[in-house]
């Protein structure tokens, strides 16, 4: 293991950075741990939360220190994690598709479900049995702990849009389902970071952005944007917050890196749950985030629902057609199975008990993973 990305601290200073620790060893491994964006949302909250689980989970051997939107931008993450510049990175598949064709097809399914909480079940318990999927990770020397699930993504704009004819000339903001959705509905769709969408926005370079709502504030999206279509798209899945660098991981006994999955496990419990419930004020409360809630008219409510119903077989057909992924369909069609097993598992759940809903994540996907094997 490379010693210069790990500081060893003695106990005094491991004190103060590990919040909420237990019983703290004597020295301690510090971990670097980045997210690309300085948001102060719940997919950001989920970094220093699983800062603080670590450091309980391990009795306090490992700690984490985290660094928002300072080391490392979003599109850098995949390689900074790879190459040791962070020990623990949030990476974004879909910035860099042509390194994980595999792991971008389940991200493409973001309508298979509406339920963030069932969906994150979902999703990973599809991911950490997808060897295709994992190995993608592992090219990158970088071990997977699962996908947060962010969302409903929603339409925001500059200009009131309420129908099909007002998509007609906007340039939108959208990644994956959500670009596909900007193109169904009559608009042009563009690949922008999530960095950048403000100033393209202020720049008039873009007419609309679709992203969780919490951006009104936590990107300052309100300032800008006056709108936002009563719409829910679909959930973004494709959040892999707990991205640990290979050698960081090597480098750790069997209890720790068990450790660290339970910390995942929770983590994105509590991130998921906590992303929805933030952004949901922002439906009941518009005035919070500066703008108007827009109904749509029926012609574009249809569209939307049309497009939703239609979407994953659109999904295999991409995915076979553009990145020769031959069994798109079965993969489709098993998420698909995976989404009714957990709507089953969720049905008398509390899905704001962050504690409830982390336990069967852990029982149901963390639990049975053999921590060698990733």
């Amino acid at each position: 293991m490379n010693g210069a990305r790990i500081l060893r601290t003695g106990a005094a200073a491991v004190l103060g950075l590990a919040i909420g620790a237990g019983t703290l060893s004597a020295s301690a491994t510090e971990l670097r741990i980045a997210s690309g964006t300085v948001s102060k949302n719940a997919l950001n909250g989920g970094m220093y939360k699983f800062a603080e689980l670590i450091a309980q989970k391990t009795d306090g051997a490992y700690t984490g220190k985290v660094f928002p939107g300072t080391l490392l931008s979003f599109a850098e993450m995949t390689n900074g994690v790879r190459d040791g510049v962070v020990d623990v990175g949030y990476v974004i598949p879909a910035y860099t598709r042509a390194e994980f064709p595999q792991t971008n097809l389940l991200i493409d399914m973001s309508t298979a479900s509406s339920d963030p909480v069932v969906m994150a079940g979902a999703i990973n318990d599809y991911m950490f049995s997808c060897a295709p999927c994992l190995k993608e990770f592992d090219a990158l020397n970088q071990v997977f702990l699962g996908f947060s699930v962010a969302g409903p993504y929603y339409l925001m704009s500059t200009k009131k849009i309420a129908s099909l004819d007002d998509f007609r000339g906007k340039t939108i903001r959208g990644i994956g389902p959500f670009g596909r959705w900007i193109e169904a509905m009559g608009g042009k769709s563009v690949l922008v970071t999530s960095t950048d969408v403000y100033e393209s926005l202020n720049q008039g370079q873009l007419d609309g952005n679709t992203q969780g709502l919490d951006t009104l504030k936590s990107m300052s999206l309100g300032d800008i944007v006056d709108y936002v279509l009563d719409i829910p798209i679909g959930l973004y899945l494709g959040s892999a917050l707990y991205d640990v660098n290979r050698d960081v991981w090597d480098d750790m006994t069997p209890e720790h890196r068990r450790a660290f999955l339970a910390a995942a496990a929770e983590g994105h419990a509590w991130t998921t749950i906590n992303y929805f419930a933030e952004n949901n004020v922002f439906l009941t409360h518009p005035e919070t985030g500066g703008v108007e809630i827009v109904k749509p008219d029926e012609k574009l409510a249809a569209a939307s629902a049309a497009f939703r119903e239609a979407d994953l077989d659109t999904v295999a057909k991409i995915n076979a057609e553009k990145y020769g992924i031959t069994d798109a369909t079965e993969r489709v069609a098993r998420l698909r199975g995976l989404v009714k097993k957990w709507e089953g598992l969720m049905q008398d759940v509390d899905k704001t008990d962050v504690a409830a809903v982390a336990a069967i994540y852990d029982r149901e996907i963390f639990t049975r993973i053999d921590p060698s094997a990733l």
